[in-house]
Parts: C-alpha cells; structure tokens; sequence
C-alpha cells in the first residue's frame, strides 16, 4: 500500500499531506498523540472514509478499530461473526479456490494446542478452520461461544483479529486496539502484531505509547 499526498477534510481541522510507503509483511507504526489524526488515516487505509485529496494505491486493508467492543455486535456468538466473515469473502471472491464448504469447526475433542499447531502449519491463505483462526489470535475455541456483549477488552481485540484473519485480506490496520487494555493485554496484542507481520501479513499498528512502540518489531514508522 502507497499513500500519495492524502489529506483528510474535517471542516475545521486538516489532518496530512501523507505520504509513505507500507511495506508488504512487516510491521509498519504510525506514530502520532491522541489527535493528530491516525484514527482518520486508519479509516481512510480500510474503505471507511474517503480522503479530500491524494490518493491510495494497492489492496485496501481490513480494519483492527480503537473500540473492538462498538464494532462487535453483542448479541452475536463469536462463531457467528468469523462465519458472517467468511461469508462475505465467499461470496466477494471470484476465484473458485476460495469458494469452498466455508469456516468449519474443529471436533470437540482437539485440543487448543493443537489449533494452534495446525494454524501454525498452514498458509494464511488457506481456509483455515474457526479454531486455527482463534488460535492465530491468541484465544481457546471455548470463547466460539460467547456472545461478543461477554467479552472483555482485550477477548474483543483478538476477536477483531480473528475476523481480519478470516477476511483473506492480507493488510490489517490496527488503530490503537491497546488504547482502553491494561499493560499485560496490549503487550499481548503488540506480540500478536509481530507474529502475524512473521507469517506474510502487512500490519499497521497505530499508536500512540511509545514503549509498545518499543516492544514491536517495527520494520518501518511514520509519525503524524
């Protein structure tokens, strides 16, 4: 992804020009305090807000937001959001491979671990079972059943991650997803940033705490 010249219109406020380049399957930090307009950049990175002027170029990214517990429905099982997901990327596909039988739940008797271990063996780009995608995030199978308006903070965060993974979208924006977690959660997420940047994925980490900064291995910063 290439931002080019992107200014943001709020009326009273201008938030650019940007320009940077997003490096493909490395983590790339946006830096900026509360205000300066990464929650903007984010929504204009994932199709939810259109720029004034410039332009962005590549595959538009999927969206980790700062409030994962507004952007879940709370009457919704978590398994119900991943299969509404895949759904949706079912259908949007036009390449026959990624038309198939649709998110499958692992047997009851497999183990966390062992979602874990195959997720971990198997391209991003596969369809990875709900379990395989829960574990990519951080999360047991036994969360597949809660419903979204049970979760805590940082339950909701990975649950957003787990929908991006399931989206096949190979560019996730994450906008400050730590900002309301305590210290132990975000350090959580910031590793699952890395892990996932390991794996191919292109990550934007928005933020603005410079010690999760410092924990992430950042390949590539811009600042706002």
């Amino acid at each position: 992804m290439e931002l080019h010249e992107v200014v943001i219109d709020h009326g009273s406020t201008l938030v650019g020009p940007v320009t940077a380049a997003i490096p493909e399957g490395q983590v790339t930090v946006l830096q900026g305090p509360s205000g300066s307009g990464k929650t903007s950049l984010c929504l204009a990175m994932t199709g939810f807000l259109t720029p004034g002027r410039g332009h962005i170029e590549g595959e538009i990214g999927v969206l980790v937001p700062q409030n994962p517990r507004e952007w879940l429905n709370p009457r919704l099982r978590v398994s119900q959001v991943l299969e509404h997901t895949m759904r949706i990327r079912r259908t949007q596909s036009s390449d026959p491979a990624h038309q198939g039988p649709g998110l499958r739940a692992a047997r009851p008797s497999e183990r966390a671990a062992d979602a874990a271990e195959r997720a971990a063996d198997r391209p991003l780009d596969g369809d990875l079972d709900r379990d395989e995608l829960l574990a990519l995030a951080l999360l047991g199978p036994e969360i597949a059943e809660h419903r979204c308006g049970e979760l805590s903070g940082g339950q909701a965060a990975r649950v957003c991650i787990a929908r991006a993974l399931a989206s096949g979208i190979d560019t996730i924006v994450c906008d400050e997803p730590t900002a309301a977690l305590d210290s132990s959660n975000a350090a959580r997420i910031a590793r699952l940033v890395n892990n996932l940047a390991a794996t191919g994925k292109t990550m934007v980490w928005a933020t603005h705490d410079r010690d999760l900064v410092a924990a992430t291995d950042s390949g590539h910063s811009f600042a706002l």
